[in-house]
């Protein structure tokens, strides 16, 4: 079941309802946001009306209660508990006279009882008898809320009665003709037909944006795969760079190690130099003493041959 409400010429709400739970959907510039869960045990009976600014709305949950809340604080201005033996039927909200009018069913051994309250007040309209009466079956109730009256045309089986009603004049039963009720049907009929275009309208939108949303949340989930793959490869080349600079630092250490070593050979091999070059001195110095000795040893020589 959906209901949809005109709150600002470019906002519209559309409350929907099934076994999963009672939604909202909110609808800016002919595009519904995603929806909102009002309650998750909505059993039946969705109903709503606008109300100084404010979309109330009424329905009965698993637990056979009747419930009235406000959209705007989410408050429950009313509730009525079900027993073991009395439950509650098709409530209605309506609108008139500045006031908020809840209508319902009350079942009791398998019998229907009208019953009217006006919310936010403790005076309450006096019903005539003929609409405090039992019902045997379920009766069918239809509200027609004009500036002047309040009309009701409650119609069980076979029979229909209509009522008006103001608080100055209380109920006056009206004529039961067809083609006076035709003429009172007309404008709801009408605005009936308006409503349910509209909403036909919205729930093709609504299907529209659902199915944007589902290709959008599919190029979600193919982006979302394609992040986890590419942050996977990011990963794994993020060990791989780990290993790497492990490596560079390994070989790194192994260059500083050359290095020293290098500089040792270096200061080795330059040391020896120097030993060799010392002992080159020392070898020249010696032969230029064993050469003067040898002079010497010719000199003496040629001496001692000269004597002789």
């Amino acid at each position: 079941m959906e209901l949809l409400y005109f709150l600002e010429p470019n906002k519209k709400l559309l409350l929907s309802a099934s076994q999963a739970g009672l939604y909202l959907h909110t609808m800016y510039n002919e595009r519904f946001l995603r929806p909102a869960l009002l309650c998750s045990n909505y059993e039946s009976g969705l109903c709503g009306a606008l109300y100084n600014g404010s979309l109330y709305y009424s329905y009965i949950n698993k637990e056979h209660s009747l419930l009235i809340r406000c959209l705007r604080d989410s408050s429950l201005p009313f509730r009525l508990d079900s027993t073991s033996t009395v439950t509650y039927r098709e409530p209605q909200l309506a609108v008139f006279n500045n006031s908020l009018f809840l209508f319902y069913f009350e079942t009791e051994n398998n019998t229907y009882q009208f019953k009217m309250r006006q919310l936010f007040t403790e005076t309450q309209p006096h019903l005539p008898r003929i609409l405090e009466a039992s019902f045997s079956e379920l009766p069918i109730l239809h509200i027609l809320a004009t500036k002047q009256f309040l009309y009701l045309l409650l119609t069980a089986g076979q029979t229909s009665v209509l009522f008006r009603y103001h608080p100055d004049s209380s109920f006056r039963q009206l004529s039961s003709e067809e083609e006076y009720l035709a003429k009172l049907r007309l404008p709801w009929e009408s605005e009936k037909k308006e409503l349910e275009q509209s909403l036909i309208q919205a729930v093709q939108l609504s299907g529209q944006q659902q199915s944007l949303l589902t290709e959008k949340e599919q190029k979600l989930q193919a982006t979302e795969t394609i992040l986890s793959g590419l942050s996977s490869e990011l990963k794994q080349t993020k060990n791989e760079l780990s290993e790497k600079n492990d490596t560079l630092q390994h070989i790194q250490l192994r260059l500083t190690e050359c290095e020293q070593s290098r500089q040792q050979a270096t200061h080795a091999l330059e040391h020896t130099q120097q030993l060799l070059n010392r002992a080159k001195t020392q070898y020249n110095e010696l032969m230029q003493v064993a050469e003067q000795y040898r002079l010497e040893a010719q000199k003496w020589y040629g001496k001692f041959t000269d004597r002789h």
